[in-house]
Order: structure tokens, then sequence, then C-alpha cells
């Protein structure tokens, strides 16, 4: 049974059952540190140590679906739990370590009941923030017509999830879902969310889309806009109902 030892398991364990939670264990991950096999003799030293600048790291590689990837754990105990015999190990914060493995697939507790496999894509988006961002932006350079209405289809696992998260997050005040199409994108009828934030506007956007990425969604891909005036479709959102509202804000 799989009982989380610390902030980072406590967050992995919620990010596994629940969408909602995922990108708070992203956030946590680059402020946790991890726990990685060192390959060869056990180390003469213990404790803290630093790693000068060009230092080489001898790491235990595991094959997983034809292709290596480094072990890294959550906890010492994960780590210790797939050793056959006395070895080496470096505990290190895991942003620092992602940025000497770039290039490299990872996997997050091998052998345990709740890990993770890291893409080397997923790495690189780590390590350069973009995964805290969105992964793209449009803006209309001109007056355009566009059709939104009320989905047939209603997104109702997408919402619970979003709902979730926007409780998180205190500077997320209404958030409204809609179906939208924009002729001038050549992308078929979608999902739009408008949300009302006082601030954090790229955080609460790129988390949103990572939530989206792993819900089934009726209607894919999902938009988002900043609903920031009562004009064009911002004005639209002011006379439907959200599915997500605060109970009590205060704007400063």
């Amino acid at each position: 049974m799989f009982e989380p030892e610390n902030e980072l398991e406590k967050s992995l364990l919620k990010a596994a059952h629940e969408p909602a939670y995922r990108p708070a264990f992203y956030q946590t991950l680059v402020s946790s540190d991890i726990f990685v096999i060192q390959h060869g003799s056990i180390p003469e030293h213990e404790g803290e140590v630093t790693l000068e600048t060009g230092s080489q790291l001898q790491i235990q590689n595991i094959e997983l679906d034809g292709k290596p990837h480094i072990p890294i754990f959550t906890s010492l105990t994960r780590l210790q739990a797939v050793l056959q015999e006395e070895t080496g190990y470096l505990a290190i914060n895991a942003l620092e370590f992602f940025k000497i493995a770039n290039g490299s697939e990872l996997v997050l507790n091998p052998g345990s009941e709740y890990g993770k496999q890291f893409t080397k894509e997923e790495v690189s988006n780590i390590i350069n923030g973009s995964i805290f961002k969105p992964t793209s932006t449009y803006k209309a350079e001109k007056e355009t017509t566009i059709l939104i209405g009320q989905p047939s289809n209603y997104p109702n696992e997408l919402v619970k999830e979003l709902k979730k998260y926007y409780k998180t997050k205190k500077e997320v005040i209404s958030a409204y879902l809609v179906h939208f199409h924009n002729p001038e994108t050549g992308d078929p009828p979608h999902t739009l969310i408008g949300i009302l934030t006082t601030g954090n506007w790229n955080e609460v956007v790129s988390s949103s889309g990572m939530i989206c990425n792993d819900v089934e969604i009726p209607d894919p891909p999902v938009d988002f806009i900043q609903i920031d005036s009562q004009e064009g479709v911002s004005n639209y959102f002011s006379n439907i109902e959200p599915f997500y509202k605060k109970k009590k804000f205060w704007l400063f």
C-alpha cells in the first residue's frame, strides 16, 4: 500500500486520481528533492556535498518500452524498495536534476504503485518553464464575426475537474463555457472557456490546458479567453451563468 511520506508523494497520489491536481504536482515536483541511484561503487562520503560545474554523475539506467530511462524516486523508501543489494544514492532537487538529465527519458518510482514517465520533451518543458505557460495564443488582428452558443454535448467531466482546480486558485473569480466557432482560424466548432481572474493569467490558463489534456472532451480542442471587458465575447459571458463562481472575493 502506498503511504505518502512527503508533500511530493501526497501531490503525486492526488494527481494520479484527479486531473485537477496535476498542475500542482508539477509545481511541487520542481521544488522538491528526488532520489537517484548511483551506478558503480558505494560513495565514500555521506551527507551534503556540492556538485562542481562539469562534475559527472554515474546514474543507473533501466530499459522501459524498449528505451533507456533514468529511474528517479519520490523518497528513499521508494528507492530502497527496488534495490537488491547495497548501493549509493543521491538526493537532489528535481529541477536541478532534470537540467543534468536533459535529453533523457525519466521514470518516477518504477516498481511502485504510483509513478510517472517523463518524455524528453516533457523534461525540456519543465526545465524552461513552458509547461507552466499557454501552448499558443491567438490575437484577432481585425474585427471578426464568430458563432457562439451553448454546447449540445456538455463536457461534464472537464467542468468537474476545472471546478476543483479553480477552487484552489484564489485569483480565479468565475469561469464560463460556450460552444464557439471562429472561421478565421480554420478550426472546427469547439469549446471555449472564459475566465475572470485578478491575476496570474498565464499560470491559470496553462494549468487549465494541462487538465484538458487528461480529460475526454466532446468537442476538442479547448480554447481559453481572458474576460477583461464588457465588449465582444466578454460581453456574451455576462449574460450566461458561470459554471464556477467564487463565493467571496476581494479586489484591491
